[in-house]
């Protein structure tokens, strides 16, 4: 029993380790040009990309560790089906509960990291991440500013610098500066200086410390009335981080997910609307059962693939994880719409896949039909690509025994009737 489980183990982990490290490069992929961005930039370092790279992988790993999981067990055990190794091994005592029993360790160990990530590190990670954008906006203003290039993404005003000399700390010396004051837009007021020194006032203000400077003013009332004044020194605070909020790398559920597992129980407690806190508290329970309830789905997949092998597995992998997480996103929605309670809307997937799961262990305790019915769609959709590919060469073959026919019969009539064939 002991050479059955290591083997099992070392057939489904492999899969596993491979099949998470793509899915999480896939969910990756998305955040890999805002990152490129930054790096192009100046705004964050090698060092600086590695940080955030470590602040995102623990909310990928919320949802590849249960994905990985399934992988894992659906072409490690379609793997050994496939060359009959199942076969062998049920013929050798091994029935189906001693195969749920082995692969259910992994699948524990994996809820128990599942677990930990999503109730520990990915709230400090998610926290981190506000952390390090909320320092970085400052910093970035100061930065992406380039010369001869007209900026909007300042709070009511639209600004233009001739020359740059970044500094230290996020400070900065522009030269020729060009800025317009929209606050009032009947009014427009334009400031223009020879020299402004820019300084970090706090995370959402730039301090402007204009010199040699003139200040133009439109008046409402009177088109024609234009008031010109200069002055030596200004200071002037302009708030940043007001535009492309989309560019970030968080979104906008991070605060919620950033907030400690304590203070969500704490939060839910309160008199109020304390709908998001419980959908929160259940997701990060749910989210890592999956590796258990998937486990139940796939074991029975896994050992009634007979054919298709690594290809099946894979094809039946991803329908069942759109499946799951399509229909955990439509709970989760229903939920926050008041339609289902919390815990009804986030644990429904959870529960259809468990029952799923169960019915099909008792059908191949039985009778393998339903199973067979879903190891031959997976395998029909995995084999449309491999008969486009062999279609060529088969309609080459027919057309080599159609002209073997005919010339048998041209032979044929050519003996019979020779003054007929000639005339063919």
């Amino acid at each position: 029993m002991r050479i059955f489980t290591r083997y099992i183990l070392r057939e489904v982990i492999g899969y596993a380790a491979l099949g998470g490290v793509l899915f999480t490069f896939i969910l990756f992929m998305r955040y890999l040009l805002p990152l490129l961005e930054l790096a192009v930039r100046g705004v964050a370092g090698p060092g600086d990309i590695l940080l955030l790279i470590g602040y995102l992988l623990p909310n990928f790993l919320t949802l590849t560790i249960p994905m990985a999981v399934l992988i894992g067990i659906l072409l490690g055990l379609s793997r050994l089906a496939a060359d009959s190794e199942i076969t062998a091994m049920r013929a050798s005592g091994l029935g189906v509960m001693s195969f749920i029993r082995i692969v259910g360790l992994l699948a524990v160990v994996m809820w128990g990291l599942g677990l930990a990530n999503s109730l520990w590190l990915a709230p400090r990670a998610a926290r981190a991440l506000l952390q390090y954008e909320e320092q970085a906006k400052t910093s970035q203003a100061t930065v992406e500013v380039q010369a001869r290039v007209f900026y909007e993404d300042f709070k009511n005003y639209v600004l233009y610098v001739q020359e740059v000399q970044p500094g230290a700390n996020g400070t900065a010396l522009w030269k020729h500066v060009f800025l317009a004051d929209l606050t009032k837009p009947s009014q427009p007021r334009i400031i223009s200086a020879e020299r402004t020194y820019v300084l970090s006032s706090d995370a959402q203000t730039l301090h402007l410390q204009m010199e040699d400077g003139s200040r133009h003013d439109l008046s409402r009332d009177d088109p024609n009335r234009y008031d010109i004044s200069t002055f030596n020194t200004a200071d002037l605070p302009v708030q940043v981080g007001q535009q492309g909020e989309d560019s970030h790398l968080s979104r906008r559920d991070t605060p919620l997910q950033a907030t400690p597992t304590s203070e969500l129980w704490t939060l839910m407690h309160r008199p109020g609307d304390s709908r998001s806190y419980r959908i929160e508290l259940h997701r990060r329970f749910s989210f890592p059962a999956a590796c258990l309830v998937l486990m139940l789905v796939g074991v029975p997949l896994g050992l009634s693939s007979k054919r298709g092998g690594k290809g099946t597995g894979f094809v039946v992998t991803l329908l069942l994880v759109f499946l799951y997480y399509f229909a955990s996103s439509m709970g989760i929605a229903m939920a926050r719409q008041g339609k289902v309670s919390a815990g009804v809307g986030v644990w429904g997937a959870n529960v259809l896949f468990a029952l799923a799961g169960g019915v099909l262990i008792q059908q191949m305790s039985r009778s393998a039909l339903s199973l067979g019915l879903l190891s031959q769609l997976g395998s029909t959709i995995a084999g449309i690509f491999s008969k486009k590919q062999k279609t060529p060469a088969s309609e080459l073959r027919t057309n080599t025994l159609s002209n073997q026919w005919t010339q048998r019969l041209r032979r044929a009539l050519h003996v019979r009737f020779p003054s007929s064939s000639t005339s063919m």
